[in-house]
């Protein structure tokens, strides 16, 4: 079978490479940049960072500083119509994955009439134009710098939408993250490892090659230095390893796929609003036990990458001890339980209609998931970490 890959978004990596977003602005042809952000960056005092190196290279600026967590199709909208009235013509998002989402939609909503919701991917619109964006990620998850998905909350409907739009320059500089909570750091962090994994075991429908490489040496700088950035969040060496890693793990699922872990975070999240990376990470080793047995080399690699040594057993057996590993590690860097959110296994397990009939995806699954699969998966997710 023939295999596609490409990488979708130029990136920058490294220590003060921030330093670089002027350039990159003007060669965009951008004359008045749109900030998007949330508060968080703002008290850390990266807004004020990178509006200093604006300032000296000329270039004129807004800003919007209220971006939320799973960005809302109503604050897109705002921003978009706050950017349309201070004449802005380039986007740059700086944040964590909902501003960088937001960023993306808000490039699309300057050049297009209408609302955002009129250009959700698969049941709305196309478009032809949309605003350049440069993409500043200011912690180690999502990897959407990397991605051409955005995603939003639909309030009407309560699910959670795709737009696609990947950004025209990607910014990674491993600096921004030293200011990153440690519970963010792990949220993250795990969010990074998930993309990793789940595009490692998509069916052979969504594989590839480049995907697969990424995929594994994802796997390998999280694993190694998630812990050590949070415990240590000046660890500049594990920040910049991290970063690293969410941003190959960006790259990889880019190329592949994610699959039933995401789609049962979506639901998941867009009705209790629990962290995207906390429930990422609570389906991680139900992902690799239910992709051990139709995978089994893959989870040899997985472990390998990782540094664990499995038992000598069968397939469903070694998936099983590396599910239990990754346990492990979420308990040393304070992962909560769903039952720890006060929703009930009932609550949790109601979501798999969601899951399966609001997230295309599901289809990447190494095996068929379909909603009663998934009530058991989302079941195990809720029983098998406590």
């Amino acid at each position: 079978m023939a295999k596609t890959y490409n990488i979708i978004c130029p990136v920058i990596f490294g220590s003060g490479a921030i330093k670089e977003i002027p350039e990159k602005v003007k060669e965009l042809q951008g004359k008045k940049a749109f900030l998007v952000y949330d508060q968080g960056v703002k008290a850390a005092g990266i807004s004020d960072k990178i509006t200093a190196l604006l300032k000296e290279n000329n270039i004129e600026y807004a800003a919007y500083e209220d971006i939320t967590a799973d960005p809302k199709d109503t604050i897109i909208d705002d921003a978009a119509k706050a950017g349309k009235d201070a004449g802005v013509d380039i986007v740059i998002g700086i944040g964590g994955g909902s501003s960088l989402d937001a960023a993306k939609a808000i490039a699309v909503m300057l050049k297009n009439p209408g609302n955002i919701g009129d250009y959700y991917a698969g049941i709305g619109k196309e478009f032809t134009e949309k605003a350049p964006v440069v993409l500043v990620p200011t912690a180690s998850g999502t990897g959407s710098e990397s991605t051409p998905i955005a995603v939003i909350t639909d309030t009407k409907n309560t699910v959670k939408q795709t737009i696609l739009n990947p950004g025209d320059i990607a910014i990674v500089d491993p600096d921004l993250t030293l200011t990153v909570p440690d519970f963010v750091t792990a949220n993250t962090g795990f969010d990074a490892l998930a993309h990793a994994i789940e595009g490692y075991t998509v069916n052979e429908n969504f594989q590839n090659p480049l995907s697969d490489v990424l995929s594994l040496k994802a796997i390998s700088l999280i694993w190694k230095n998630l812990e050590k950035a949070y415990l240590d969040g000046k660890n500049l060496e594990a920040r910049t390893n991290l970063s690293l890693g969410s941003n190959f793990a960006g790259i990889s699922f880019a190329g592949s796929c994610v699959h039933f872990g995401h789609c049962a975070a979506h639901e998941l999240g867009a009705q209790y609003h629990i962290a995207h990376g906390a429930l990422c990470a609570l389906a991680i080793p139900e992902v690799i036990e239910f992709s051990a047995e139709v995978l089994p080399e893959r989870i040899t690699s997985m472990a390998h990458a990782m540094g664990v040594t499995l038992p000598d057993t069968d397939a469903l057996g070694r998936g099983k001890a590396l599910a239990e590993e990754v346990r492990k590690y979420m308990k040393r860097v304070g992962i909560k339980a769903l039952k720890d959110y006060e929703i009930t296994r009932e609550q949790a397990v109601a979501c798999a209609k969601g899951a399966v009939e609001n997230n295309w995806f599901v289809v990447s699954t190494p095996k068929p998931v379909d909603i009663a699969v998934m009530e058991e998966l989302i079941g195990k997710m809720y029983d098998n970490y406590q």
